[in-house]
């Protein structure tokens, strides 16, 4: 197993781009890091730079605290798992798995034993003698997976590994890579453009945009505490309703004053004092524009739940209905703003919308205005210049 550790790391190709951009991140011994992002937002280069496949321009990568810009990939002592497998096609599964080990001039009774414990682990041993091109995509997967396991490196690197795969096999195969890592307990970096596969494999997820870091944490920390905008609309499915809103005190008459409240379009919500609590920053910005964000599990069809409380509950004009089996997603205007076009027609067009995930036992129709209760103990306030989350 092997620490890995990467100090101000920079890429910046021969044209001026820049790929990555002083990207600090600490890869605990045995721990399973996922990069993600979008696609072109620097997280393969950084990959290829643990690698020793792509040149470090600034910075350091270190191995166990010995820095290794300056050392040969196959002195690393990494293995690599591609997206495309990169398997002999000529040769069979056994030969593919055993191929590193026989250039390293290993022993055959030792490479004989490495080979069928792995193709035990990832259940392989039915095909060591074919080909690959005998072999489903999740069974190449496997064998690429193999040949990275008789190996036995001090880290794996993984890079997008499930993108060629089906919907069904990704689920099935995530879940394998997972519980392998976990059993071997190797060091690993994982990438994808996933966030699926981020949350549910992760030790810890980073998050980057644009060559950036924006959040390292542990997935759930990721999805209570975004960092940023950027994260906020990354992390959950569907992401998070992000609206522009404002910060109000509101007025309680005269045993006093509530609040603050937060308004946006014709609503107004209460915001909890556990809420204010532990976002004390928001009182910079009473009376000041920021941005709301709300996930969609948090809007629910309030004649289910049965709120009393009219604080947290608004009338959302309802423009679209998908169902999902399992749940409901409902699309709501926020508000709606008319205007006489030019040739004296009226051009009415919704401010902004929200999305709810709801009980699919919800009535809630395509034209109607429904009334829909907010969990406003999970509301999130972020600075609309900077995109920072308002804590302190």
């Amino acid at each position: 197993m092997a620490r890995i550790e990467l100090d101000s790391v920079t890429k910046r190709f021969s044209d001026g781009t820049v790929a990555v951009n002083s990207l600090d991140l600490t890869v605990g011994d045995g721990e399973l890091l996922v990069l993600v992002g979008p696609s072109g937002c620097g997280k393969t280069t950084a990959l290829r730079m643990v690698a020793g496949l792509e040149e470090v321009t600034s910075g350091t990568i270190s191995i166990d605290g010995l820095p290794v810009n300056n050392v040969e990939p196959r002195h690393r002592d990494i293995a690599m798992v591609f997206q495309s497998y990169a398997l002999y096609p000529h040769l069979s599964v056994y030969e593919n798995m055993a191929f590193s080990l026989k250039y390293r001039k290993i022993a055959k009774s030792e490479i004989k034993s490495r080979v069928a414990e792995a193709a035990r682990v990832l259940e392989l041993e039915p095909y060591l003698e074919r080909k690959p091109r005998q072999l489903s995509g999740g069974q190449r997967q496997r064998v690429a997976m193999g040949r990275a396991i008789v190996r036995q490196p001090r880290a794996f690197l993984m890079d997008e590994p499930l993108s060629n795969l089906d919907a069904k096999l990704r689920v099935q195969m995530r879940a394998e890579i997972g519980q392998l890592q976990r059993s071997l307990g190797v060091t690993t970096i994982y990438v994808t453009h996933d966030q699926t596969e981020a949350m549910t494999l992760g030790t810890k997820v980073a998050v980057i945009s644009g060559g950036v870091l924006q959040q390292v944490a542990a997935p759930q920390d990721l999805y209570r505490r975004p960092a940023n905008l950027f994260v906020a609309g990354f992390i959950g499915s569907p992401p998070m309703n992000l609206i522009d809103a404002r910060l109000e005190r509101a007025d309680a008459g005269p045993g006093g004053t509530l609040g603050p409240e937060v308004v946006f379009g014709p609503h107004r919500l209460r915001i909890p004092a556990s809420v204010l609590a532990e976002h004390p920053g928001l009182d910079r910005y009473l009376g000041k524009e920021i941005v709301l964000g709300i996930r969609p599990e948090h809007l629910t069809d309030a004649s289910l739940v049965g709120t009393s409380d009219g604080g947290s509950v608004i009338d959302l004009p309802i423009k679209l209905r998908e169902e999902l089996g399992s749940e409901v997603h409902v699309h709501g205007a926020i508000g709606e703003a008319a205007h006489v076009g030019a040739d004296g027609s009226d051009d009415v067009h919704s401010l902004a919308s929200l999305v709810a995930r709801m009980d699919p036992r919800t009535k809630i129709a395509v034209g109607d205005t429904a009334p829909v209760a907010v969990d406003a103990d999970h509301l999130h306030f972020f600075d609309r210049d900077t995109g920072a989350s308002i804590r302190r």
